[in-house]
């Protein structure tokens, strides 16, 4: 998300180290405003933009650029800064500003810890709240039936019951399943710990059989 930046200041003729949260505001207001180009390969048909896939219940990309693709630019140019202000080769003030508006920072820390930014980026849009992705009840069952073994609809009936990821339940063995309370140990990701997760009771019959 850098190249849109260093276009933006080529077009306002600005010298990445002088660029200020001026810059960085226009430089929103221009992305909420904008259609996004059309000459990438992945890029959707003008007749999908915006829509939601029936099967997947998935919002295809529409022609504006989304609060989330914003906020995640602000945070790429925010973190460049910072580099370059560490190393002492770069403006002495961060463009990306943060906003602590009404509240201190760090206003109950404690002092054996260290210490964390605090507030959020100053010109972040707000993201709407979206309802929880479904799969209808027929479209379910089609999935279900088109696998081939007890064994994938037991993966499955796992990983939807249980919500852990694909990776942690294929690791499951047979000493990590209780029989009795219906939970399955997995490995978390990064920490490596071992954690019990209920299971949906037709996720039990799949794996007995």
């Amino acid at each position: 998300m850098l190249l849109p930046w260093w276009r933006w200041l080529h077009v306002v003729q600005v010298e990445w180290n002088r660029a200020s949260s001026a810059e960085v505001r226009d430089l929103v207001l221009w992305l909420m405003r904008t259609t996004k180009p059309r000459n990438s390969p992945r890029t959707k048909s003008a007749a999908t933009a915006g829509t939601v896939n029936p099967i997947t219940r998935k919002q295809n990309p529409g022609d504006q650029y989304q609060p989330r693709t914003i906020r995640h630019s602000n945070a790429v140019i925010r973190g460049f800064y910072e580099f370059w202000i560490e190393t002492g080769q770069g403006p002495l003030v961060n463009p990306v500003p943060l906003d602590r508006r009404g509240s201190r920072p760090h206003a109950h820390h404690n002092p054996l810890e260290p210490f964390r930014p605090e507030g959020r980026i100053r010109y972040n849009p707000k993201i709407p709240k979206s309802r929880p992705r479904e799969i209808p009840d027929e479209r379910w069952n089609d999935l279900f039936a088109a696998l081939r073994s007890n064994r994938d609809r037991a993966i499955l009936s796992l990983d939807i019951s249980n919500a852990a990821r694909a990776s942690e339940v294929l690791g499951i063995r047979g000493v990590d399943l209780d029989w009795g309370d219906q939970l399955v140990r997995v490995s978390r990701k990064g920490s490596d710990d071992a954690q019990w997760l209920p299971a949906s009771p037709d996720a039990f019959v799949w794996l007995r059989l």
